[in-house]
């Protein structure tokens, strides 16, 4: 090989701690639970039918609702009793048979 000007070679071959990788783990289950929540609320208030026609049950963080759903804004569902549930706090929602 050639050996090349110095005005190519490399002056800072100090290694440099800026390729470190950071990785931030989130619990995988709670976001598969969050989409399946919001996937299932998304079926019920677009499906066939009025939601209010369709019986549903709602398990949260505190209390299980035996209910039917009125409607729903970005993060709060309303049901037919006129109780706000926070769509975060819910964990499972079944639609009744």
């Amino acid at each position: 090989m050639k050996k090349l000007p110095s005005v190519f070679k490399n002056k800072n071959i100090s290694s440099k701690k800026n390729n470190k990788e950071y990785c931030i783990f989130t619990n995988h289950e709670t976001i598969v639970r969050e989409n399946k929540v919001k996937e299932e609320i998304y079926n019920i208030f677009n499906g066939i039918g009025h939601s209010y026609n369709i019986p549903v049950i709602i398990k949260t963080k505190n209390k299980e609702y035996d209910t039917y759903l009125v409607d729903k804004t970005r993060d709060i569902v309303i049901t037919m009793e006129n109780e706000h549930i926070k769509i975060n706090d819910i964990i499972s929602i079944k639609k009744k048979n």
